[in-house]
C-alpha cells in the first residue's frame, strides 16, 4: 500500500487555488508581472516623475492600471458564471455577480459618490472629522453593502452541495482579501494622503494589492472553469460530475472474475 507524505500548507493552499494548472499558474505570473511594472511606473512617476503620463499614476481615475483592474473584473464575472454551468454550482453565481458590482463601482464610482455625499453631511454634523468624513463615508457605505453581500452569501452557502462549498470558501477568502486592500488600506491611508513619499507608497500598497488579488481571483475562476473535471474540482475534492472513490469500490484481485 503506497504511503503519501502529507501535503504542506503552501501546497494544499496552492491546490485550493487551482494553481496546480499549469494554465492557471502562468497567466498567474503574468498577471502579477503586469501588476509589477504597473507599480513600479507609478511609484517613479511620482518620485522621480518618469514615466510622465499622468495615467501611470495608480490612483488616477481611467488611468491605465484602473483599466487593467476592470479588465481582470469583467473576466473573472465571465469565468464564474462558466464555472458556475461547468461545475453544476449555482453559488459560484453570487461570486459573478459580487465581480458584476464591483466593475460598475469602479467605473461608475458608487461608493465615492456616496462617500461624498455622507462626508459632506458628516462635516455639518460633525466638524473635527474634517477630511476624514468623506473616507468615513465611503466606509459606511462599504459597509452596508458587505453586509448583503455575507448575508446572500451565508443564504447560498447552507442550500449549497459540499463540494461547492469547498469552491466557496476559497473565492471569499479572496474577495476578503480584496475588500482588505480596497477598504482597511485605505482607512490608514487616509492621514496621509498630502504627505510627499507615503501617500505614493499607500497608493501602490492598496491599489497595487487590489490588482494583485483581482489577478489571482481571475486565475481561480479560470481554474474551475476549465481545470480537471474528471471527478475532482480545483480543489481537489469530488465534483457531481464524478463521484469519489468510496471503500466499497476496490479494484478486483488479479485473476479473480469481474
Amino acid at each position: 500500500m503506497e504511503i503519501r507524505a502529507p501535503k504542506s500548507r503552501f501546497a494544499r493552499s496552492r491546490t485550493a487555488l487551482g494553481l496546480d494548472e499549469p494554465l492557471a499558474g502562468g497567466i498567474l505570473l503574468l498577471l502579477w508581472g503586469t501588476t509589477a511594472a504597473f507599480v513600479a511606473a507609478h511609484l517613479t512617476h511620482k518620485l522621480i516623475g518618469a514615466p510622465w503620463h499622468p495615467f501611470f499614476n495608480l490612483g488616477a481615475e481611467r488611468g491605465y492600471a484602473e483599466l487593467f483592474f476592470q479588465m481582470l473584473t469583467g473576466w473573472s464575472v465571465l469565468l464564474f458564471a462558466i464555472a458556475a454551468t461547468r461545475r453544476r454550482a449555482p453559488i459560484l453565481v453570487a461570486f459573478a455577480v459580487f465581480s458584476a458590482y464591483l466593475l460598475a463601482d469602479d467605473y461608475f464610482q458608487f461608493h465615492e459618490r456616496m462617500g461624498t455625499g455622507f462626508g459632506q453631511w458628516f462635516d455639518r454634523e460633525v466638524v473635527y472629522l474634517q477630511g476624514l468624513a468623506t473616507h468615513l463615508g465611503e466606509a459606511l457605505y462599504l459597509a452596508a453593502v458587505g453586509l448583503a453581500v455575507v448575508v446572500v452569501f451565508a443564504v447560498a452557502y447552507r442550500l449549497a452541495r459540499r463540494d461547492a462549498r469547498r469552491m466557496a470558501v476559497t473565492g471569499a477568502v479572496l474577495y476578503g482579501a480584496l475588500a482588505f486592500f480596497g477598504v482597511a488600506v485605505d482607512i490608514v491611508h487616509a492621514p496621509f494622503i498630502d504627505a510627499p513619499v507615503i501617500d505614493p507608497i499607500f497608493i501602490a500598497l492598496e491599489d497595487g494589492g487590489e490588482i494583485a488579488v483581482m489577478a489571482l481571483i481571475v486565475t481561480y475562476s479560470l481554474s474551475l472553469a476549465f481545470g480537471r473535471r474528471d471527478g475532482t474540482d480545483a480543489a481537489g475534492s469530488a465534483t457531481a460530475d464524478a463521484p469519489a472513490a468510496t471503500d466499497e469500490q476496490a479494484p478486483t484481485a488479479v485473476g479473480s472474475p469481474a
